[in-house]
């Protein structure tokens, strides 16, 4: 052939691949390992590969074997994200190439392949197939139920979350390492002779709770298998053992699939290679593809060793070490953005890159980029400054949605958060991780956990100096003291009873609030206003307690009715900040239905014990942010594999970023598994009685492991970076001071690679001033009553604040003669204009409120997919339209909208070709666990009747008034022509109905007494279609009844106006959003389970 490279391949990647790409995409069928940087295009390259074995195949393109068609290739990567993507990359490769229908590679997560061989060999070991997968927080409940089977002699707490975290962290280190607990055991006391002789106690004393914690292991592992359950770990450690005993399953594999690609294999651990090893071993053509300097879930288990040992692990045929295949052109970025992450990944060990000379090479057209390095003297100033920096980049013309900002740890958010507000910079804070860091669900988990737990003195101090109460520092502190006093009493007391003082019972007594609360009158020094406030907050605890008896779900929205979150927010000006603080709070009422427990009711103290579980800096999944524009909020590690136009990397500072604490340490932790056992120990120290020499080699590991997740955060921007550090975080007493990495930026940008400012910098050197700026800062937040609250409000007419001066005014009738004696005529005929308007808008205000009716008020209109809610339900319109709970639409919503408005923008022939056919957003199918469903729905479309016809309307929308009320709605579309017979068609992408629901044909019923009385049509004209896009089958039907649909809606439009919202329990029970809050509907579920 003439052409230097295949055309298909070219069209896929639009353009000529570069020397590197071509080699990996065309290298023979055997084991290679292609070490990708990023943003070097590894997913394109993976999808050309498929391309050119396919050509090979069909004899399209020459080489020296026999190549492999698509439908005989394995595709393997790590998360549901990552596979959606690599399934869309690769049926848009595939469209290059004409071949039959469905033939395509399959493709899975390291988990879902595990899972399908447990279900396909799992009767070989004795696994029945179906085995239920339990989530992390249901691993924490039964690991729990191991106190209640086992006694701890030789662990030094007695707390029980500690414990379980002891137990489920050394599980998941034996998980990962395939290690068994006896093995631990039989170690471990092995060498408890020789650590007696140790110089220090802390190894002996760690290896003794250690062989107690594996012994728990053994007893959680023996529950989970009376449960007949097992989590992401077991199943890969079965499929291990299946893969390892029977080679058999190995070999079927092997010859099913002619090429294995091996994606994101840096984040691969221990178990997930053996597995990989024993299936698709012995020289099978298997590419893996990964970045060492992106291995940033060690953590977790992830093993660098295994990408680095590739080569010797998955040999040739012949025995000899497989290739290394480099790609290191990076497309994302511009060239200074590269030089500033090679900068600090660049001081990585040798031993810890396979090629230790890599460096990623700018592709020109993404030019140099830019590169800020900045300096602050505190961490409100930092937050400031990046706030500051995104209001000025937005109105330059790049959206909130191009901006990120890439945190370390979650502590960073709450100052980002205050500093956005004040810019009115609308942020997404993504992650419940990062959710629960936000003050708006602070404030509800402050609340939860009051009610749960009277002693919880921090919750209730949160709350009674938060914005609702306003409780003072005088007040609270008098309630302190009395709590206090009371406290050393009970001490006494234990005393007197001869309590140890290393006992429970005496460790940091709280003070005891709670009583407090309902002893005002015994508390003295108690402004008026402040004893009337915290007698207001008891009465309101007192009701939360009655509520708290209800489901965890409904209990919360309870708590964010209470507090008036969402009054406020439909209240203010700021629709975007709005809109983002509303999603925070519908994401994390999603977050408490998505929870559930192993059985059992969730309880509120289960729910709170999951929070704190998950309270934690790093996530082990990467996320999609939403589409809403505004900047992206998240940790680093919840940030791979995306991309943005500009990326924000703050607190660089010591301690911070990086984060130098050891996380295992076998001579000091007795949950952490010993080195000798680690299959990754030639890259680890090893403990040789010299404690501070182990521990520093550690602390130097956990400095590699920051620098390649400060390399991951660089890496994400495209073409500006703004990287910060600050010397004071939080009130503490020393300053933390900038960081080696923020450092080693400044020095390079001062060599002229970046910005770095302010450049006359006199703490250049990185010293921080004696005190710290920021000690007080949070006592600004609250104010002694009745002085102005923060936001401090005192200006030069109002020199107590305006809302003293609104008490003033209250107290005397109007506003003082004094406030008015300083305005100009100007201001005061303004001010004498604007107060008659408010008058008068008060006046109407006040004869509204006298003629409130404590029944919800008749609605002017009704939607119709609320009111077919009611026919359906009467509480589930309660919910949703009377007094209406959070709500976040699910993912197979999200994609029926999608879709919707697909086939209208198809349908009209308003979109252009690329507005048509662009990407749909593939988390929704992640969430929805339905790989391919956008596609399969268009297709769908496309192939049926329709796909060709051009609808009179689409999307129609109508008023329908019957009863007082107007039923609004919207048709999908209308086909036929103006004078003649109509076919009202509505497009569904769920499931089709129960051929017996009598409200199946609700929706169509409505619409066609629109077309009736609306647009004057007959019944006869009228063709009644649902068309479900799953299946690609019609239900059509007349309307044979015009009177009955319109005395049907009469009935329930009535019951509306009637406030008649009993629950009519029933199937739909089952998929209700409510049901955590519904009694009848939970029973009936449970009754007919």
């Amino acid at each position: 052939m003439s052409e230097r490279y295949p055309k298909p391949i070219v069209d896929f990647l639009k353009g000529e691949p570069t020397p590197e790409q071509w080699t990996a995409i065309s290298w023979p069928l055997e084991p290679s390992v292609v070490v990708a940087g990023a943003g070097s295009g590894k997913t394109s390259v993976m999808a050309a590969r498929v391309i050119y074995l396919a050509m090979v195949a069909t004899g399209a393109w020459p080489a020296e074997h026999e190549g492999v068609m698509p439908g005989n290739v394995f595709c393997l990567t790590f998360t549901n994200k990552a596979t959606e993507n690599l399934i869309l990359k690769m049926r848009r490769a595939l469209r290059t190439l004409d071949l039959d229908e469905g033939e395509e590679p399959e493709i899975s997560n390291y988990h879902a392949f595990a899972a399908q061989v447990l279900e396909r060999h799992g009767m070989l070991i004795g696994l029945e197939p179906g085995q239920r997968v339990l989530s992390q927080a249901q691993r924490a409940q039964i690991a729990a139920r191991v106190l209640d089977r086992m006694t701890f002699e030789t662990l030094h707490t007695r707390w029980q979350p500690a414990i379980v975290g002891y137990i489920l962290g050394l599980d998941e280190q034996l998980q990962n390492h395939l290690v068994e607990p006896e093995t631990v055991v039989e170690h471990v006391e092995g060498k408890l002779d020789a650590l007696r002789k140790a110089r220090s106690a802390e190894p002996l004393l760690a290896a003794e709770e250690r062989v107690e914690i594996a012994r728990a292991v053994r007893v959680f592992r023996d529950i989970k298998a009376e449960l007949g359950v097992i989590d992401f770990g077991d199943q890969i450690a079965h499929a291990v053992r299946i893969a390892s005993e029977f080679p058999d399953v190995g070999r079927a594999y092997r010859d099913r699939f002619g090429a294995v690609l091996l994606d994101e294999y840096q984040d691969t651990n221990h178990a997930q290679a053996v597995l990989m090893r024993a299936v698709f071993g012995a020289g099978h053509p298997v590419t893996a593809v990964g970045d060492p300097d992106q291995n940033i879930y060690a953590w977790r288990g992830a093993s660098l060793w295994n990408l680095l040992h590739f080569r010797r692990e998955f040999p040739l045929s012949d025995g000899s070490e497989s290739a290394q295949l480099p790609l290191y052109t990076n497309f994302r970025s511009g060239a200074r953005i590269l030089q500033a992450a090679d900068k600090v990944i660049d001081a990585l060990p040798a031993n810890q890159r396979p090629d230790p000379d890599k460096l990623l090479r700018p592709w020109k057209r993404n030019g140099d980029g830019r590169v800020e390095v900045a300096r602050y003297e505190h961490e409100v100033a930092e937050a400031e400054g990046v706030a500051e920096r995104a209001h000025a980049l937005h109105a330059n013309g790049v959206a909130w949605r191009d901006m990120a900002v890439l945190c370390r740890t979650h502590r960073l958010f709450e100052a980002l958060q205050l500093a956005f507000g004040a810019m009115q910079v609308p942020a997404e804070f993504v992650n419940l991780a990062g959710l629960i860091h936000l003050p708006e669900i602070v404030e509800v988990l402050a609340y939860a956990r009051a009610t749960e737990d009277p002693k919880d003195g921090v919750a209730l101090a949160r709350i009674l100096t938060g914005p609702r109460y306003r409780v003072g520092l005088r007040d609270l502190g008098a309630l302190a003291g009395w709590s206090r006093a009371k406290g050393a009493k009970l001490r006494e007391v234990l005393s007197d009873l001869a309590f140890d003082e290393d006992d429970d019972l005496f460790e940091d007594h709280p003070f005891l609030m709670a009583e407090a609360l309902e002893d005002l009158d015994g508390v003295q020094g108690l402004t008026d206003e402040g004893r009337a406030r915290l007698a207001e907050f008891r009465d309101e605890l007192d009701e939360l307690r009655v509520a708290a008896r209800r489901p965890v779900g409904e209990f919360l929205a309870e708590i964010i009715r209470r507090t008036g979150l969402l009054a406020e927010l439909d209240s203010t000006a700021d629709r975007p900040m709005a809109l983002a603080k509303r999603r925070n709070l519908a994401a994390f009422l999603e977050q408490v239905h998505a929870f559930q427990p192993v059985d059992g009711e969730l309880t509120l103290r289960a729910f709170l014990d999951h929070i704190d579980s998950i309270d934690d800096d790093r996530e082990w999944n990467p996320v999609q942010p939403s589409d809403d524009d505004s900047v992206k909020v998240m940790t680093v590690h919840a940030a791979k594999g995306l991309e943005f136009e500009v990326v924000f990397v703050p607190g660089l500072a010591n301690g911070l970023f990086p984060d130098a604490r050891v996380q295992q340490n076998p001579a000091r932790k007795g949950s952490s598994l010993d080195v000798e056992l680690r299959r990754d120990r030639d890259l680890l120290p090893r403990f040789d009685d010299n404690m501070k020499a182990f521990t520093d080699a550690l602390r130097e590991q956990e400095v590699a492991e920051e620098r390649r997740t400060c390399y991951v955060a660089l890496t994400r921007a495209k073409q500006h970076l703004f990287v910060s550090s600050a010397n004071w975080y939080g009130e503490n007493l020393m300053a933390k001071g900038i960081g080696r990495f923020l450092v080693e930026l400044l020095k390079w940008a001062r060599q002229g690679g970046g910005v770095s400012w302010p450049p006359d910098d006199p703490e250049a050197n990185g010293q921080a001033s004696q005190t710290n700026p920021l000690e007080g800062y949070r006592q600004r937040f609250v104010q002694p009553w009745p002085g102005p609250a923060r936001p401090d409000d005192r200006d030069e007419l109002f020199a107590d604040g305006w809302r003293r001066a609104a008490l003033v005014a209250q107290e005397e009738g109007g506003l003082p003669a004094t406030f008015l004696a300083d305005l100009s005529p100007e201001e005061r005929a303004a001010f004498e204009e604007t107060s008659a308007t408010r008058r008068t808008l008060a006046e109407h205000l006040r004869a509204q409120e006298a003629e409130v009716d404590e029944r919800p008020a008749r609605p002017s209109t009704v939607s119709v997919g609320r009111l077919t809610d009611y026919a359906r339900c009467p509480k589930l319109y309660y919910w949703s339209a009377v007094r209406p709970l959070p709500r976040f639409a699910g993912p197979s919503a999200r994609i029926g909208t999608e879709i919707h408005r697909w086939i209208e923008m198809k349908s009209r022939g308003q979109a252009t070709l690329l507005e048509v056919d662009d990407e749909p957003d593939v988390t929704l199918e992640e969430l929805a666990g339905a790989p391919g469903r956008h596609e399969d729905l268009r297709n769908a479309f496309v192939q049926s009747r329709f796909g060709e016809m051009v609808p009179l309307f689409a999307e129609r929308p109508f008023l329908l008034p019957i009863e007082g009320i107007a039923i609004k709605g919207r048709i999908d579309a209308i086909y036929g022509v103006p004078d003649g017979p109509w076919e009202v068609v509505d497009w569904k992408t769920g499931q089709l109905p129960n051929a017996d629901d009598p409200l199946a044909g609700v929706q169509l019923d409505l619409y066609a007494l629109a077309c009736i009385e609306v647009w004057r049509k007959t019944p006869e004209d009228l063709k009644l279609t649902y068309f479900y896009l799953r299946t690609g089958e019609e239900r059509s039907h007349t309307v044979d009844d015009v009177d009955g649909v319109r005395e049907r809606i009469r009935m329930w439009l009535r019951g509306i106006g009637a406030a008649a919202f009993e629950p009519t329990p029933g199937p739909h029970c089952r998929f209700c959003d409510f049901r955590p809050f519904c009694d009848p509907g939970k029973a009936w579920v449970d009754a007919n389970a």
